[in-house]
Parts: structure tokens; sequence; C-alpha cells
């Protein structure tokens, strides 16, 4: 996807330079928009929305750091960079409160141009990334949500994947990569655990404890819980009120 970029720089040499350059290195960005001060800039980022906004920090009208605070409070997102030829550390603290991480100094050669883009579209991917990571760990914590709630009930993969609209083997890594178990298996220790709940502390029948934690066959049940506890679910009811 092509990054927007707006221009505002009140030097019409160096805004159509900058704008040139941009455009010539062809890095997945264009420029779509030129304003040769704070308040034409305002005027234009609110209309065209930008991605990104490369402003002059010494301008007529409305100077680029009050432009950005202007933009900001009018709930625009777009990424600023601060293209200036002053080394003024009063302005860099003021656009570091802004939010502005990348700066720009004049005259800006090919090479400063591309090391900015490049910056900046490894930035926007990382940030997607990490939102996209976000997410995939919510779902997963939504699931293990809906595992220890409903262990009784017939749960499986394909209808989380459908939920999350991600293919089944996806889902999968991602849960495996988050809780550090499979699906099944997880799923298996909620129920195994539930059910040992269940034989210790009521007067449930096994195969009441079967179908309560998800499981209508019980000798499917019994042959699940014993590799998982070692014993049978009878024996385990004797050892463990032996033990007590």
């Amino acid at each position: 996807m092509v990054k927007r970029i707006v221009i505002v720089e009140d030097e019409f040499r160096i805004r159509q330079g900058l704008s040139n350059l941009i455009n010539k290195v062809d890095m997945g960005c264009r420029v779509i928009g030129e304003a040769e001060n704070g308040y034409e800039g305002i005027k234009m980022i609110r209309d065209m929305e930008p991605d990104i906004v490369i402003t002059d920090i010494r301008m007529p009208k409305i100077d680029g750091l009050e432009m950005i605070e202007k933009i900001k409070e009018m709930g625009i997102d777009c990424v600023f960079v601060i293209l200036s030829g002053y080394a003024d550390f009063e302005y860099a603290r003021t656009g570091i409160r802004l939010g502005v991480k990348e700066y720009l100094l004049k005259p800006a050669t090919i090479s400063d141009v591309k090391e900015l883009l490049k910056k900046l579209t490894c930035q926007e991917e990382e940030q997607a990334e990490d939102a996209r990571m976000q997410e995939y760990s919510a779902a997963v914590k939504e699931m293990v949500s809906v595992i220890e709630e409903n262990y009784g009930m017939r749960l499986g993969l394909d209808s989380f994947a459908d939920k999350f609209r991600l293919t089944p083997e996806y889902l999968s890594n991602l849960f495996a990569k988050e809780t550090g178990m499979t699906f099944s298996n997880y799923l298996k220790k909620i129920r195994m655990e539930k059910a040992k709940e269940l034989i210790l502390n009521t007067d449930m029948k096994i195969y009441e404890v079967a179908c309560s934690v998800g499981y209508p066959d019980q000798k499917y049940f019994s042959k699940v819980f014993k590799e998982y506890a070692g014993v049978s679910a009878k024996q385990y009811a004797i050892d463990e009120r032996k033990n007590k």
C-alpha cells in the first residue's frame, strides 16, 4: 500500500525539491500535497488525511510545532517528521513531547530521504506486526477461557478457527506458542484435572464424571484418564482416599 505524504514548508525550492526526491526514490511513498505554512498545512492534512507529514518548524502564520499540536487535538492519526536546519534542543524536546520520532535536516540528500522512508516503513510494519500479535494473543486467551468454562461441551479447533478467521493449522501453532501446549493436550489436561476433582469430591459415578467433563463414551474416558493419571479412575479414587 502506497504511503501518502504531505509536505509543509514555506520555502518553495526546498518544498519542491523534497517532493521530487520522495517521488523519485520510489519507496512505496508518494507526495499528495504541499503547503507553504502551518495554517494551510492544517487544512490540507484535515482534508487529505495523509499517512506521513513532513513539516518545517519555522514558518509564517502557524509554525510546524503548533500545527502538529493542533492536528493531534483534531484526532488525526499520522506520522510527523520535522524538517529543519536548526539544531535547536528546545525544538527537538517539544517535538518529542508531541510524539515526533523522526527528523530530517535541511538540505536533505537522496540518501537522507531513502533512509527516512525506509525507517518509517519498517516502523509501520513492526507496529502492524505487534498489533497482529496482540490480537492473536487475545484470541488464545479467549480460547483458554472458553475451555476452562465449557470443558464439558464439544470443543474443536475448527470452530475457533472459523470465529477468528484463521486456518486451524495457524491457530494451532499460535495456541502452542502462547500456552506451551497443543490445543488438544490443553483441553485434555483441563478435563482430566476436573475429572479428578469430581472423583474425589462428589459421589458421582465414573460414567457421570466422564459425561460431565466432555466424554460421553465411558470406555474412551477411562482410557484417556489412565494415560493421563497413570492409574484407572477407580484406582485413583482408592489411592487418593487412602492418602488422606
